[in-house]
This record gives structure tokens, C-alpha cells and sequence, in this order.
């Protein structure tokens, strides 16, 4: 959601909009829609209206939060995992995107998009540039084990952050150079004292196999603006909090962002960077 966040501030600059957009996962979604014309504004007011929940099959998952219902999803989730290949089919998932995307193509959108996959079949990152939007993007979401893979023919396709979660190369390999970046999951050292379960050690073993698979692809963006903090992958609870984290993370970027358009930042601009960087607080949650 920290997307969202930068979206606002290189909207607040008056920057020229993308001539190309490449995302997975999380990326891809806010990607596209940004691609089709949405503004940072309107994707904010969808991420507060999203609830993940309603998108999620099995209905324990749709209980009320209490100590019975954490049981019940528990349960689900084994006998998902046991029986099949994830906690969700993501087939509501694809229906919402249908919706969302208004059976649109890649090229009806008014700025290029790429969306990148994984084949687990032959281990190569999958990339979409035509066809169905919502299909590619509901193959870029499918983090293994929560969402099903997509089947194409002999692929099977899902999250393409593991193989490319800051996809610069794509996007240089076809032909742009300056390319600026939006990390929003920089890779951290990590107290043992915090892998304490099962899910902690498998996001943690994903993060770790992301981070090297994206250090080429990396180190080819002109400019990288990192939204760093505390938030999970998984947690849709604190939206304003982690699209706040992207705003921060632009604002004390915002002279290397000008600097990216060929724009030089103002004397006060200059004189505020030097000042003080700004920090997350409760009564700044607008510029």
C-alpha cells in the first residue's frame, strides 16, 4: 500500500505521469490501476473500502474475530494446504478484478503496463503485455500457499516477486534508462526473538530469497524510493499507516525526486530538506 503513498506525493510535484509501468504483486495491482487512469486518490479510497475477507472462500475465514473463530480458520488453513495447493482458490479474487478492471486488455490502457509472474513449471519469470488485464494480475498476486497458482496451459503461474520484486530490469530491457523505483519491502536484519512461528519463518524465508533474486534488477534503477517500516505483507488492518509509510519516504526524497524530472528543487525546499527529514506522526497525515 506504500505505493499508494508515493502516488500522492509525485502527484502533489505535478511530475509528468509514467510512460511505462512495471509491477508484481501488490505492485502489479496498484500498477494497473494507476496505468488505466486512476489517480493516487481514488486507489486510496478502494484500499480503505478493501477488505480481504470478503474475497476469501471459506467462510472461517469470514468469521467475526473471536478465540473460536481464530480455531476454526487455523483448521481451514491446514486442511487447505493438506487438500489442495493454497488457503484460496482466488477465484473471487479474479472476479473482483474483472470488476475493478472492467474486462479491459493491456492494450486499452492509456500508459503501458507490465505485469510479472512466475512459472513454477519452468522456473522463468512470466511476463504480460497483452490480453486480459485481471488475469495477469491475478497471477501476480498469488503469493504461494495463500492463493492458488494460475494455470496457462503448461505454466502455472504466481507471484512474480519471487524471482524480480523490484522489476527495474524489465523495464530497462526494454528500452527506458531512467527508471525510478518504489521498494516497498527493504530487506532488514532480524532479531530471532521474532521468528516465532511457522508463517514468520516461511515470510522470512521469502523475503530472503526475494532480496538476492533482486539485487541486479535493483542496482538498474535511476532513482529507488524506499518506504521502510514495521508493517507485513499481509496486514490490510493499517492502510493509512502504510500509505503514510510511502509518503514519508518520498518527502525526504523529494529533491532527488525533482532532480529525476529535471526539476531543481526551490531555495526553501532546499533549506526544509536540510532542516529536518520528516517522521511519521499522528498529526501529519496530510501535506
Amino acid at each position: 500500500m506504500a505505493h499508494i503513498g508515493l502516488l500522492k506525493e509525485l502527484e502533489l510535484l505535478e511530475v509528468p505521469r509514467p510512460s511505462l509501468i512495471v509491477g508484481t504483486s501488490m505492485g502489479a495491482i496498484v500498477g494497473a490501476l494507476y496505468a488505466g487512469g486512476w489517480n493516487a486518490d481514488r486507489i486510496d479510497a478502494y484500499a480503505h473500502n478493501f477488505d480481504i475477507k470478503h474475497f476469501l472462500e471459506n467462510p472461517a475465514f469470514r468469521l467475526p474475530e473471536f478465540a473460536l473463530s481464530r480455531i476454526l480458520r487455523a483448521g481451514a488453513a491446514m486442511g487447505a494446504l493438506a487438500s489442495g495447493k493454497a488457503l484460496d482458490s482466488g477465484s473471487r479474487v479474479l472476479a473482483e478484478f474483472e470488476r475493478l478492471f472492467e474486462q479491459r486488455n493491456f492494450e486499452d490502457l492509456p500508459t503501458p503496463f507490465v505485469c510479472v509472474t512466475a512459472d513454477l513449471a519452468s522456473g522463468e519469470q512470466r511476463l504480460f503485455d497483452s490480453g486480459p488485464l485481471a488475469t495477469a494480475v491475478r497471477a501476480s498476486m498469488s503469493f504461494p500457499g495463500i492463493f492458488s497458482p494460475l494455470a496457462m496451459g503448461d505454466e502455472l503461474l504466481v507471484d512474480g516477486g519471487i524471482l524480480n520484486n523490484l522489476p527495474c530490469s524489465v523495464a530497462h530491457d526494454r528500452g527506458y534508462h531512467r527508471i525510478l523505483a518504489s521498494d516497498v519491502s527493504p530487506f532488514k536484519h532480524m532479531v530471532p526473538s521474532r521468528l516465532t512461528s511457522g508463517i514468520n519463518i516461511l515470510l522470512r524465508s521469502f523475503d530472503i530469497a526475494a532480496e538476492h533474486a533482486q539485487k541486479h534488477s535493483a542496482s538498474i534503477a535511476s532513482l529507488r524510493i524506499v518506504s521502510d517500516g514495521a508493517l507485513s505483507a499481509f496486514d490490510f488492518e493499517h492502510i493509512d499507516a502504510a500509505i503514510q509509510m510511502g509518503r514519508y519516504a518520498a518527502r525526504n526524497a523529494e529533491a532527488d525526486i525533482l532532480g529525476f524530472f529535471g526539476r531543481r528543487p526551490s531555495r526553501m525546499q532546499r533549506f526544509l530538506a536540510k532542516l529536518f527529514t520528516w517522521k511519521p506522526s499522528p498529526d501529519r497525515s496530510t501535506r
